[in-house]
């Protein structure tokens, strides 16, 4: 229901000639091209958000010059056939997050449960297993693609206390 609102919403074409700010109010008549390319973005809609980015040029460029900079990019690493590599795929996290910093696009979810949850997951296994060296190798490998992750980086501590001869991994029980 919410996503055919969003759709409607988004079919609309931007009005044209509006100011930007209400001068009463302070807030805005319309989402700025920039919005409205990222809510295409986050969408999965990258020729939408590539038009909308483009439109946004002659009011907008400082913003959106980059943005079209990146939405290219982003459009490659997503439409190759093979397998992404461990740098491709953190290239391609980084690109969604300078292109939707609140939100990860439709298109990013697949790269991040193939990169970053499958992974995890996968370590958290071999870790029960009581292979924690073996694990560590996922997690690194996680580590690779998206440095900041919080979970991989404490479960990385955890399987490295293991290793070391520290108290046995219980997956979590």
């Amino acid at each position: 229901m919410l996503s055919a609102l969003l759709a409607v919403v988004l079919s609309q074409p931007m009005p044209m000639g509006l100011p930007g700010p209400d001068a009463a109010s302070g807030k805005a008549l319309a989402p700025t091209a920039l919005e409205t390319a990222r809510i295409y973005f986050i969408a999965g809609n990258l020729p939408a958000a590539r038009e909308w980015g483009q439109r946004g040029l002659k009011r907008e460029a400082r913003v959106c010059k980059p943005l079209l900079k990146d939405l290219a990019e982003y459009s490659y690493l997503v439409s190759k056939y093979e397998p992404l590599t461990l740098e491709e795929a953190r290239t391609l996290l980084a690109l969604d997050k300078r292109i939707s910093p609140k939100a990860v696009g439709k298109l990013t979810e697949p790269v991040v449960d193939r990169y970053v949850k499958g992974p995890l997951a996968r370590a958290s296994l071999w870790a029960e297993q009581g292979a924690a060296a073996e694990a560590v190798r996922f997690v690194d490998d996680v580590l690779l693609v998206d440095p900041a992750n919080a979970e991989a980086r404490a479960l990385r501590l955890r399987l490295l206390e293991v290793a070391d001869g520290g108290a046995p991994f219980d997956g979590g029980r």
